[in-house]
């Protein structure tokens, strides 16, 4: 048989070259390839941004780089955790040895705790000869991405990806008719932005008692979107409510010395504690001097307000404070106090869990998660046992005054209220929208 010419070797590989240039030509110039060991000839590239091509050129473009993996002995496998599963089964289904499974859950520990792997996640491996790991991808979600590549020198180098993320501006504006939730609905709001909407106001208006038909919301708000997928809600950034209640603004505004929302004179909109420590389906009971005990049968104080919830349903830090205590506490079971300025401590009892880092002396910020509702302890079922002392002696959480949140500095007021002034402009801008829906009511 004869031997191809230089000149025949030299024409295909031409011919490749520019067959890889026309298909997928961002193939060639990736910002992020994954890094091969250097006995690994062939580069192996991964897509940053899906070119747009016609069906033809991305079934060929898919090709070139399959021949490309082939060439160079990598297999590139893609999946989703499966109930039960962890990385060891993972990487083991393809085709990592075990001693190298176990270096390499140590390497991604630090950014992944491998036992945090849920099933339904999203995974990419890509494995070289003789099982060697080049690199591995674990998705989350759109924007909690963690990516692993193999050294030259031997080991991996793990890091959470930085996701570009766009802040799309919306705006939302409606009228009451029925509940305020299906009112919020029709106006194109979703179930997490009708909660924000509802927590920012809930110290000024008592939603289930003041809503009432014709009532007004507008709001100015931000969508996250990764590529073309859209990822959640961002942060209100101006909403407005008219009710029988009055006019109620809030603007969020940022400085290097305060962070919130407040009203156009730059009083803060929320207080210092929260309402509510998350977001409950009801009330089951209420702070009482006489409660029949729904377990002893017996009559005696229940100084809180207990929450039903969902197992698992996110628990909050009312306030800024300090962790004084989280461990298991008799029958009140996992149990979280947070110490506050002013004199008072919150109590969160019956949780499932803590959160990641929760432990005593850790400090907290208003609204970080700090445990998940359960049922520990002497609980009929799950909910959150929450309770308030103020210099020592218990108080209704449901009753209590709680103090004003610090309002915009002096210094900046000046600047602050034109800055508000623009944003409760746009939201009067949003009036004629409310019109037009009128009119084109049914």
């Amino acid at each position: 048989m004869r031997r191809p010419s230089d000149r025949a070797i030299f024409q295909a590989l031409l011919l490749a070259a520019c067959f890889l240039l026309l298909a997928r030509p961002e193939r060639l110039w990736s910002s992020i390839p994954p890094r091969l060991p250097a006995e690994i000839a062939a580069p192996v590239f991964a897509p940053v941004v899906a070119p747009e091509l016609p069906p033809v050129a991305q079934v060929l473009g898919d090709r070139a780089e399959q021949g490309l993996l082939e060439a160079a002995n990598v297999r590139r496998e893609a999946g989703e955790v499966g109930r039960g599963e962890n990385l060891a089964a993972v990487l083991g289904a393809a085709g990592v040895p075990a001693a190298e499974v176990l270096a390499f859950a140590k390497a991604l520990k630090p950014v992944l705790d491998p036992k945090r792997m849920r099933p339904g996640d999203a995974y990419e491996v890509w494995v070289g000869p003789e099982g060697r790991l080049l690199r591995f991808e674990y998705r989350r979600s759109p924007l909690e991405v963690y990516r692993a590549e193999a050294r030259p020198e031997g080991g991996w180098r793990a890091w959470k990806v930085d996701v570009p993320v766009e802040r799309r501006q919306k705006s939302l504006v409606g009228r009451v008719e029925g509940s305020l939730y299906e009112s919020f609905l029709a106006a194109g709001a979703d179930a997490d932005l009708v909660m924000a909407f509802v927590e920012l106001f809930s110290w000024d208006v008592d939603f289930t008692r003041e809503t009432r038909e014709g009532d007004e919301f507008r709001a100015i708000y931000e969508q996250l979107w990764v590529g073309d997928e859209f990822v959640g809600n961002g942060r209100i950034l101006a909403a407005q409510y008219r009710g029988q209640g009055g006019i109620h603004t809030a603007v969020y505004y940022r400085s290097d010395k305060i962070e919130g929302y407040f009203d156009p004179e730059g009083r803060s909109v929320r207080k210092s504690f929260l309402r509510s420590p998350l977001r409950f389906t009801r009330i089951s009971s209420r702070f009482s001097l006489r409660r029949r005990h729904p377990i002893l049968k017996v009559v005696r104080p229940h100084r809180g307000v207990d929450y039903a919830a969902p197992r698992g349903t996110p628990v909050w830090s009312v306030a800024d404070g300090t962790v004084r205590y989280a461990g298991w506490k008799g029958q009140a079971g996992k149990t979280v106090i947070v110490r506050h300025s002013r004199g008072y401590e919150t109590y969160y009892n019956h949780l499932s869990r803590f959160a990641p880092g929760i432990r005593k002396g850790v400090r907290v910020r208003q609204g970080q998660v700090i445990g998940y509702v359960g049922a520990t302890g002497l609980a009929t079922g799950p909910h959150l046992d929450f309770r308030v002392k103020k210099n020592g002696r218990w108080v209704n959480p449901l009753t209590e005054k709680y103090p004003a949140g610090d309002p915009v500095p002096k210094a900046e007021r000046e600047a602050y209220r034109a800055w508000a002034a623009e944003w409760v402009e746009r939201l009067e801008a949003l009036a004629p929208a409310l019109e037009v829906a009128k009119e084109n009511r049914p």
